[in-house]
């Protein structure tokens, strides 16, 4: 089974790890990945598509990553989001749990965390084929 995957990112070469990582990812499933540079566009692609997992930078220009986490569950959006920033602030990250992320990665990644993260988010909510 296909597993949908959408990466919110501002920064091209955080998509292109993230990409390499699903690519390599080996936990018996296929990856479709979806990426979004801009919360408009990520808000956009979410009234059209289902994921089973979104990746979403809390820092992000214009509108930020917390603002677009409370946005896709007004959307309805049930997928598990695991939040990333490559700044340490645990403030910022309590107010993503309590706004319904899953998880936080810190960049640059560590391989190993982030296998466990995605393996447990995947775990943790509804499919894109389940709603």
């Amino acid at each position: 089974m296909t597993k949908r995957v959408l990466i919110v990112d501002d920064e091209p070469r955080v998509i292109e790890v993230l990409r390499e990582f699903f690519a390599r990812f080996q936990h018996g499933h296929a990856y479709e990945i979806t990426s979004a540079e801009s919360v408009a566009e990520a808000v956009d692609i979410l009234r059209r598509e289902l994921f089973d997992l979104i990746l979403l930078d809390m820092i992000m220009p214009r509108v930020g990553g917390l603002d677009l986490l409370k946005r896709i569950r007004t959307l309805g959006v049930k997928a598990p989001v695991l939040v990333m920033s490559g700044g340490w602030d645990i403030q910022k990250q309590g107010e993503a749990l309590l706004a319904g992320a899953v998880g936080y990665l810190h960049k640059p990644f560590d391989m190993r965390e982030l296998d466990h993260s995605v393996v447990l988010a995947l775990g943790s909510g509804p499919r894109a084929t389940g709603g």
